[in-house]
Formats: structure tokens, sequence, C-alpha cells
């Protein structure tokens, strides 16, 4: 007898709807499961509803900066061993630099190639 297990669950956290929910289509393709966040309010309740293998995390949302959420996520014992990709809608050399400070897993300008999100998704399984 088999056990079928559930898949492993991505967060993506993005104000633009349309790019979160083509990202989280393509999570789901790759058997993960998805689900999306438009703020880092919105984001800190859902990482309490369902704990992530990876967030996917834009800077720049109407809240406040993603790189908050990392170094909230990366400080936390509980949360400490999720991966974050930081997303950006350009190169930063400042945040790049901030972000793997502080322990992102990759930081990318948006939009991501299907390679590159392939490439994340099979790090995390």
């Amino acid at each position: 007898m088999s056990v079928v297990s559930d898949p492993p669950h991505v967060l993506i956290v993005d104000d633009n709807l349309d790019a979160a929910e083509v990202l989280a289509m393509l999570v789901e393709v790759e058997g993960f499961s998805a689900a999306t966040a438009r703020t880092l309010a919105e984001a800190r309740e859902r990482l309490e509803a369902q704990r992530p293998r990876v967030v996917f995390l834009d800077v720049n949302l109407p809240d406040g900066s993603g790189i908050n959420l990392l170094a909230e996520v990366k400080s936390d014992q509980q949360t400490r061993d999720i991966g974050v990709v930081i997303l950006s809608g350009m190169a930063d050399e400042r945040i790049k630099e901030e972000a793997h400070l502080l322990g992102a897993s990759a930081v990318l300008v948006k939009p991501l190639g299907h390679e590159q999100l392939t490439a994340l998704l099979d790090a995390a399984r």
C-alpha cells in the first residue's frame, strides 16, 4: 500500500495579481501546490496557515518591502529553513546584496524564465 503525500507548497507574494497567478500556474504544473498574497500582511497570514517550501517574494509591496519579510522568515527558528527567492522589477545591486546577507536563496529580475523557475523548484523538492 503506497502513501500519498501532499505536494510541496509554494507561496507567491506579488501585488501584481496577473503575474502572481501566472507564476502559481507554472508552479502547479511542476507538481507543487501554490498560494498567492498581494501584501506583506496577507503573506504573513498565508505563512501561518500553511508552511511553504519556497516563497517567491516581490521587493515592492503596497504595505512595505519584501526584504522585511525575508528578514522575519530567516530570523525565526520555525521558518528559517524556508527558501526565499526575492523578485525585483529591476537589477539593484544594493537589494541583491542585502537579500543575500539576510539568507535569500536567490535574487532574480522579473519575469522569471521557465528554466530559472524549474531549477529553483527542483532544488526545493
